[in-house]
């Protein structure tokens, strides 16, 4: 039982945008599957799961990289999980490319009941042998402050191409959506340094979400909102030049 999981992901063209540098929700994708890979190692699979009637959901996440990470490097990721406290299980990430450390990330996240995905004791499902006790390169994750005056930008349909085995939008997609709110003429020349996301409910297929957006020195919010006015995500999205 390794504490500590490591692996490299390639960062292949389809990954890339059009500044051929890794997209945040890559990024993300790949933080998440060393997430599931480091679990199964434990041997916490999705089947011994579903045994219990219960899958992960992810609720925050924040990552802040130290440059941009370019099309055809190779992304080194360390990670390991906190002690489970209540529902919740943390997780750390340090970040590489060759032996350049170039960022390091935090989640939380919950296990979910399998049909109607109100919370379980996550300390009561999992054993905390896999825990790593360590300092930790960010803190504990708190909730977003966001603007109060945000403008609508645009409306998007949950479709076939953002959804998971869930039926909803993955995780990771949520990070383009932030990125198609500011534009890509925002980014041009830029990166995204930093990157903090709340998810408060679901984004289901075939739903329609609107997507607000507000813009603060380099830093931009974003929040997508159903047609209730009730908030399913918040992000915050700080740029850097080049």
């Amino acid at each position: 039982m390794n504490k500590i999981y490591e692996n490299e992901y390639p960062i292949r063209v389809i990954d890339t945008d059009l500044f051929r540098l890794c997209r945040p929700s890559s990024l993300m994708d790949f933080m998440q599957e060393s997430a599931m890979e480091h679990t199964v190692d434990l041997g916490i699979s999705s089947e011994d799961l579903i045994k219990v009637r219960a899958i992960w959901m992810l609720v925050r996440m924040k990552y802040t990289i130290h440059r941009p990470i370019r099309g055809g490097e190779v992304l080194r990721i360390k990670t390991w999980g906190r002690r489970p406290t209540g529902v919740f299980v943390m997780r750390d990430y340090e970040l590489y490319v060759g032996q350049e450390r170039v960022g390091e990330a935090v989640s939380t996240w919950v296990l979910g009941d399998i049909e109607n995905h109100s919370l379980l004791r996550a300390e009561d499902l999992l054993s905390p042998e896999g825990a790593l006790e360590q300092d930790h390169p960010l803190e504990k994750l708190g909730k977003i402050r966001m603007p109060k005056d945000m403008e609508e930008v645009e409306e998007r349909r949950i479709g076939y191409s953002e959804t998971d085995l869930n039926g909803h939008a993955n995780n990771t997609r949520y990070a383009d959506y932030a990125c198609d709110a500011i534009r890509f003429e925002a980014l041009a020349g830029c990166y995204v340094k930093e990157l903090q996301i709340t998810y408060s409910a679901e984004c289901l297929a075939g739903q329609t979400i609107r997507m607000l957006r507000q813009k603060q020195n380099h830093t931009y919010y974003v929040r997508g909102v159903d047609k209730d006015g009730k908030s399913h995500f918040d992000i915050r999205m700080e740029l850097a030049e080049i």
